[in-house]
């Protein structure tokens, strides 16, 4: 009796350890599982991966346990688990992630900072549960696009102070007593021009700043020939004006080309424009439209008298003038034809000569054709 009481408590205590190891076991499952059901499934991860702006989960001062593409390609991390590079905005960035921790109401820390190659993007950094969440955007396009309104606005109202002062100063002369008529008429036309030149600097200014303001243009199949006629048309008058022949020489079959159509008109008035203005009587202003590979060559040249080599680097900054001021511009046409061009994934090259007998200029940039399978029959 006494040994079958003693297997009765064996078996009892067996039974207790086994009932407690199965409730661990079981909240353990449990547990896990409840974990895998808060982690996000393969589509989330998946979208969460694609998401148009950036996130790192931090798991030191200078390293980070995962980074998605969008945040790779901004802070220029070369894998998703890894440690952070040793740039500046690494200090400002566990500044933040400190404060973060500190912080009882998840509020997080928001920070816009300069990175690398003149680059900038905006962060907010937030603790969850002793993890730190990075989520960042890319302000690169804003912040360019604010600097370079502020370049604009500001040149523009250095270079409306002599028109306003030269308009103000004739208003008086027109005022004083005893002007003569011929004084008067040379006043009203010295206005007449100024007045122009404001006009040209608004409006050129209004254009930059649309183009500033949008990343795209808007991109079709079109008629470059049709196109370069209406400018050439359009310019006709103020060449025959000045003795100066202007033509378009079209080489054919041109195939048809992609791009922004009104813009395109722009570029071909604004270099046509440029090259009729600093011509001679005499001489010949062309537009050619050549095919290419892949492309059309669009070119104007003149044989004025050519633009010296140390203007040529400076041509397209904005507010430059190589001409001198009694020839009209606002310096702002081919600052204008290169954002347009650069929205077209095209640029624009300058070639002239000063000396000798063929003096002259030619500009020229080159279009995408719309593929033979997309063209309409």
């Amino acid at each position: 009796m006494i040994l079958d009481l003693r297997w009765l408590g064996f078996a009892l205590l067996a039974a207790v350890v086994a009932a407690v190891a199965l409730a661990i076991f079981l909240a353990r499952r449990l547990e896990l599982r409840r974990a895998a059901d808060r982690a996000p499934g393969a589509a989330t991860r998946q979208v969460l991966a694609s998401a148009p702006y950036g996130w790192l989960v931090l798991n030191g001062p200078n390293s980070y346990s995962y980074a998605n593409p969008y945040a790779r390609r901004l802070l220029e991390l070369d894998v998703p688990t890894g440690s952070l590079p040793d740039e500046q905005w690494c200090a400002l960035l566990d500044e933040d992630c400190r404060a973060a921790l500190a912080e009882v109401a998840p509020g997080g820390r928001y920070r816009s900072v300069p990175l690398a190659h003149k680059r900038f993007c905006s962060w907010w950094v937030t603790a969850a549960e002793d993890v730190l969440l990075v989520f960042l955007l890319d302000t690169t396009p804003q912040h360019r696009s604010e600097e370079a309104s502020r370049t604009l606005f500001g040149g523009l109202s250095h270079e409306l102070r002599t028109p306003l002062a030269t308009l103000l100063t004739h208003l008086e002369v027109l005022g004083l007593p005893g002007v003569t008529d011929e004084t008067k008429a040379q006043s009203v036309e010295l206005m007449k021009l100024e007045a122009r030149r404001m006009a040209r600097l608004v409006n050129n200014m209004l254009e930059l700043g649309r183009l500033d303001a949008s990343v795209q243009v808007e991109r079709r199949p079109l008629d470059l020939v049709a196109v370069a006629n209406e400018a050439v048309v359009q310019l006709d008058s103020q060449a025959r004006e000045k003795g100066i022949d202007l033509v378009l020489e079209v080489a054919t079959p041109l195939p048809l080309a992609v791009g922004d159509e009104d813009r395109l008109k722009q570029v071909f008035l604004n270099l046509l424009d440029n090259a009729v203005k600093h011509s001679r009587p005499g001489d010949r202003v062309t537009a050619l439209l050549q095919p290419e590979k892949d492309g059309i060559r669009c070119a104007v040249h003149d044989t004025g008298p050519g633009i010296p080599a140390q203007h040529l680097p400076h041509l397209t900054e904005r507010f430059y003038r190589a001409a001198p001021q009694a020839v009209e511009g606002s310096g702002l046409g081919l600052a204008l034809v290169e954002e347009i061009l650069a929205r077209h994934q095209s640029r624009l090259e300058i070639e002239s000569h000063t000396d000798g007998a063929d003096t002259g200029t030619c500009v020229q940039f080159w279009l995408p054709a719309l593929p033979d399978e997309e063209a309409p029959e």
